[in-house]
């Protein structure tokens, strides 16, 4: 009898795990891609309107969401926060990205989201807050302002921000409209680190949103990790939204095929194969 596909599953999912942590470099690359990384957002801290779900609807993929505001909802703020802090080395670079869209929706487009990342997770002030405003002083944040007021950056705007202040230390205005609410789903972010190389915990942010037919949208400021605070402590990655006046959603998700049970005993044969290699030949040396 065949072990029923929920079964199989979740151990194979463990056993590569471990064996891909076998095979992977001592040194892997500072950051999350989310599309790699694969997290369980139900797992995650939640705050505020954020909620998380997971999905398999019988079209051989898998995903899960984090819904920061739900599409159709005004004046929600939510944010939702990894379980685990990472150690950062702000003298080596890093990065994170992520997939995310805005339903279509009528109505008032606005307020925003960012990526975080913070000695301490939490939820800040929603509105023109993002729900990064206020997070704390030891924090810094990529986000995409989809709402301005007179005097603001024209929205949609990319910006880097820092401090737990949602005044920008840089901003770029793509010029985007409303075309910012994606049918297809097809919103690609990052945000990238690289160090001075002078060894003083400072360096460049940059933040790209890129998306497949609508092109790519850059910013870059200079940052002190070490004037923030950041400097040997946990470091929180997670994202934060809200919508005001507005009835925005705001949704960060991935998806990923799900393999047949009879597939990934073979990928894990084949990869514990290599792990065996590997340790013969450094047991040879």
């Amino acid at each position: 009898m065949k072990p029923h596909r929920k079964t199989v599953l979740p151990v194979a999912a463990a056993l590569l795990a471990a064996t891909l942590s076998a095979l992977s470099p001592a040194h892997a690359q500072q950051g999350v891609d989310v599309d790699l990384a694969r997290p369980d957002f139900t797992t995650w801290n939640l705050y505020g309107s954020a909620t998380a779900q997971n999905l398999t609807p019988g079209n051989g993929f898998t995903y899960s969401l984090l819904t920061l505001t739900a599409p159709g909802s005004g004046d929600q703020g939510g944010a939702g926060f990894a379980p685990e802090a990472l150690a950062l080395d702000f003298n080596e670079a890093f990065r994170f990205s992520f997939h995310f869209y805005i339903p279509v929706i009528e109505g008032i487009r606005g307020d925003g989201l960012t990526l975080t990342l913070a000695s301490a997770p939490g939820l800040g002030n929603a509105g023109s807050g993002l729900s990064y405003e206020g997070l704390g002083v030891s924090s810094v944040a990529l986000a995409i302002d989809t709402f301005h007021f007179g005097g603001e950056p024209v929205s949609p705007s990319l910006q880097i921000l820092a401090g737990g202040s949602v005044t920008p230390l840089a901003v770029t205005e793509t010029g985007l409209g409303d075309d910012i609410r994606d049918p297809d789903f097809q919103w690609y972010a990052q945000l990238e680190y690289v160090p001075s190389g002078l060894g003083d915990n400072a360096g460049t942010l940059t933040g790209t949103l890129e998306h497949i037919n609508l092109g790519t949208f850059t910013v870059s400021a200079p940052i002190d990790f070490l004037a923030l605070d950041l400097v040997g402590a946990p470091v929180y990655w997670g994202f934060t939204a809200a919508n005001g006046l507005a009835t925005d959603g705001h949704i960060v998700d991935w998806g990923a095929p799900v393999p047949e049970p009879a597939a990934v005993w073979l990928m894990l044969g084949g990869a514990a194969c290599l792990v065996a290699r590997r340790r013969r030949q450094g047991a040879a040396r």
